[in-house]
């Protein structure tokens, strides 16, 4: 079975005070929380947590992913460091427990429902020889 993967950026900044430019950057500080808590969950039953440098989405930090082959990936902007943390881990177990990655709606934790910033198909395991691009 593939991997489902929850992708953080490390390099979001919610603000961009000097101050804060010397410090832990807020996505590092999710993912640092989002590491913790995994540490929490049965490993047989844990998402895997991947630190990326930058999702291209600076103006909307903090961004995560979730991703899985044949599965919907999830983008989800603006999160809290500190606050979304827990919606995360809860909806970690729910996007591993899908087949498809497809959650419902009325099922997601309040800040998946709010941060959404995309959902994409899934990418196909392979190209049909005989599909052209547009």
């Amino acid at each position: 079975m593939a991997q489902d993967t929850l992708l953080v950026c490390i390099l979001c900044r919610c603000s961009q005070t000097e101050e804060q430019q010397t410090s832990l950057s807020d996505g590092q500080s999710l993912f640092n929380r989002l590491q913790d808590g995994l540490k929490t969950i049965d490993n047989s039953h844990c998402i895997r947590l991947q630190s990326v440098r930058c999702m291209g989405a600076c103006d909307r930090a903090c961004v995560a992913a979730f991703m899985a082959a044949n599965k919907l990936t999830f983008i989800l902007s603006q999160l809290s460091p500190t606050d979304a943390v827990p919606d995360l881990l809860q909806f970690s177990h729910q996007y591993m427990d899908s087949s498809d990655g497809k959650v419902p709606y009325k099922d997601r934790p309040i800040t998946i429902k709010q941060k959404i910033h995309a959902v994409l198909p899934p990418l196909p395991v392979r190209l049909d020889s005989h599909s052209h691009e547009s």
